[in-house]
């Protein structure tokens, strides 16, 4: 690997409505000493690469310019928590048909371009904060409905202190504006 690497993920980005939901959720769940994400790293990740040298971006972006999928609207319907990273996340009760055509599609062309799809199910979801304490999973007062138009490549990276998530590239979804 050089060290010209970036480590990199495709992910779905909310609009500024859902951002704005997502914030609000945020807020109603914080706790102290939790590391909430910045409105702008909000994201659901689609298929995680890791570091990949930057001259194999174009033949990534390539694979992903063929991929035909629809747009859908997403239902943001419960919070759950993760042990392990110790992360409160929001995310829908199941994972609808499109979603998972999408991430299907992505694993089969990352695949053909030498990448291992891990091993573990794909489960949907948004981070909101990390080091949270342990909460039971609850359902929302009101679902949070998130119209998915497309998908993007990121580049997670540190800057000025800070983990920022770049778009590197995006793609439209059929049926979407």
């Amino acid at each position: 690997m050089s060290r010209e690497a970036k480590r990199l993920f495709f992910a779905l980005r909310p609009d500024q409505e859902v951002c704005e939901q997502l914030v609000q959720l945020q807020h109603d769940c914080r706790q102290p000493g939790a590391r909430v994400h910045r409105a702008e790293n909000l994201h659901m990740t689609l298929a995680f690469l890791g570091m990949v040298d930057e001259g194999r971006i174009e033949t990534i972006c390539s694979m992903a310019s063929r991929i035909k999928e629809s747009g859908f609207r997403l239902r943001l319907e419960h919070t759950g928590y993760w042990r392990g990273p110790k992360a409160l996340w929001c995310g829908p009760s199941h994972t609808p048909q499109h979603l998972a055509s999408l991430v299907k599609q992505l694993w089969q062309g990352l695949e053909g371009c030498g990448f291992e799809q891990e091993q573990r199910e794909y489960r949907p979801h948004v981070t909101l904060m990390r080091k949270a304490a342990a909460v039971k999973p609850q359902q929302l007062k009101s679902q949070i409905i998130w119209p998915v138009s497309h998908f993007e490549l990121m580049w997670s990276h540190h800057k000025d202190g800070a983990l920022h998530y770049e778009t590197l590239d995006r793609w439209m979804l059929v049926g979407s504006e």
